[in-house]
């Protein structure tokens, strides 16, 4: 896994090793030799144009500029911004550089579009509110076939991942010391481009706590419960689905089928029983039973060691009154539950303001239904995911498991980011198999938090499979069941 830190955090820690009198300095050239040797090895052939600021970014781009002329490549730079505010660093690089080829803004359209354009104009201390002036230098840069940043584009926060207008468009981005938040998560990700990181020989991530930790689905692959010799399906869980209102009947049918398929041994779906026919119909293997009141369901609690509860779900009558009953019951024995989509919403209103929810419950939200949660708008959950994660968390006292790109898992201890998953899986119904999937591997005997980043990973690689194999426009959710099963296996 990779581990994520703030800005913050990489600033105190930079700080903290620098402690002698010119370890700053010795740390910028060796920024600048370690970029170097990315740029010649990525680009053998090619011209460079740097973008310096007047910061130590900037003072990095003139010693790889002043790196890149001794190795005999066609190099410019650009001063960008107040040449006269320059830091201390900044400054004594720009006099180290001085006899480097510079040119104006005004020159920069005559530059050949073939060009290598380096970004070391602001770093992490950057903001994303930008001049005119240089709103227009980026946009005439992002024109250009190769596009690098050092240590992070300008234009984006190094924090919360959101982007000027005009912020530079990387292709890569050298970055040092360690993985900053704003680079992993919303509009970062994809300004931010492939990612190299170059410690500096510092090793922050022996020495600190990170924010978040990112995974991908190399990562969570030995944790994927193992099929043993001799095993029967009752060793595999029994997983209760309850899922499906009048007309919604496909959630709790996919939800209960992705369970199944993710290897539980036993599933059963509780749903209207106007849903009984068809779910039979697609999947004879699931157990399935009608519930036309609270009664009905439980009969049935007595039967899992993990439940899914929402899909196709709403606030109506007989959804609030079968969530109500499950919660009642299972307050006392802790049964592992996971609740998704209408169970999401129903849980804000007034009648279910005093019901305790447990630690061993996850909460799989997508934008809009946690800012119903926090009573907030989506544009606050997204302006800032980490912190709303936190929020649920603190606020629910559950596993939260907050969707969307780059979806988060936070519980009271750790949050986890994952690293996979794309715009195919941005259709209805995929949170419903997220749900069975993690339902599926708690049943079979993961830990909650466990089951959730394991589920995840496997849910985001699936969509990354299915993109290879086809393509992202016209996923149907169920499609990814046995790109699911496969990575099962």
């Amino acid at each position: 896994m990779n581990s994520i830190y703030t800005a913050e955090q990489v600033k105190a820690f930079e700080k903290s090793s620098f402690v002698n009198k010119g370890d700053d300095l010795l740390a910028m050239m060796e920024a600048a030799n370690n970029s170097v040797d990315e740029l010649v090895k990525a680009y053998p052939k090619s011209e460079f144009l740097i973008l310096c600021g007047p910061g130590n970014n900037g003072g990095d781009g003139y010693f790889i500029g002043i790196g890149l002329s001794k190795l005999n490549k066609s190099v410019k730079l650009l001063n960008v911004l107040d040449k006269s505010k320059k830091s201390h660093l900044c400054e004594h690089a720009f006099k180290k550089a001085k006899n480097l080829k510079f040119i104006t803004s005004n020159e920069l359209k005559k530059i050949s579009i073939d060009t290598v354009i380096i970004d070391a104009i602001f770093g992490i201390g950057g903001r994303i509110e930008l001049s005119k002036q240089l709103e227009e230098i980026l946009s005439v840069c992002n024109e250009f076939k190769s596009k690098v940043a050092i240590d992070i584009p300008t234009g984006l926060d190094s924090n919360t991942g959101e982007i000027s207008k005009a912020c530079f468009n990387a292709d890569k981005t050298i970055t040092f010391i360690a993985y900053k938040l704003g680079q992993r998560i919303n509009k970062g990700k994809n300004f931010s481009g492939k990612l190299i990181l170059k410690d500096l020989g510092l090793g922050m991530t022996k020495k600190i706590t990170p924010l978040i930790k990112e995974f991908s689905f190399k990562d969570i692959k030995g944790s994927i419960p193992k099929r043993k010799n001799g095993a029967h399906k009752g060793d595999h869980g029994k997983l209760l689905v309850i899922a499906g209102d009048e007309g919604f009947g496909g959630a709790g049918i996919i939800s209960a089928e992705s369970g199944l398929k993710a290897g539980a041994g036993l599933v059963r779906l509780l749903t209207r029983k106007l849903h009984i026919s068809a779910s039979l119909a697609r999947n004879p293997e699931i157990m399935v039973s009608g519930a036309d009141n609270a009664q009905d369901l439980e009969e049935n609690l007595s039967w899992p060691n993990a439940i899914v509860a929402g899909p196709g779900m709403f606030e109506n009558f007989w959804s609030e009154q079968i969530l109500y009953k499950l919660l009642i019951t299972i307050a006392d024995k802790k049964i592992p539950t996971l609740l998704d989509a209408g169970a999401l919403r129903l849980i804000t209103n007034k009648a279910f303001s005093k019901m305790k929810l447990h630690d061993q419950m996850v909460l799989t939200p997508h934008p809009g239904e946690a800012a119903d949660m926090l009573k907030v708008s989506t544009q606050e959950i997204q302006k800032d995911r980490i912190e709303s994660a936190k929020k649920l968390q603190k606020k629910y006292n559950c596993i939260i498991v907050l969707k969307g790109q780059g979806t988060i898992i936070c519980s009271k201890k750790e949050m986890y980011l994952c690293a996979s998953g794309g715009p195919e899986l941005a259709v209805a119904g995929t949170g419903d198999i997220l749900s069975g999937v993690i339902g599926s591997l708690i049943a079979q005997g993961l830990a909650p938090l466990d089951a959730a980043i394991s589920g995840v990973g496997l849910h985001a690689q699936a969509g990354e499979n299915f993109a290879t194999d086809v393509g992202r426009i016209g996923l149907a959710a169920s499609e990814l069941i046995p790109q699911i099963r496969k990575l099962l296996n």
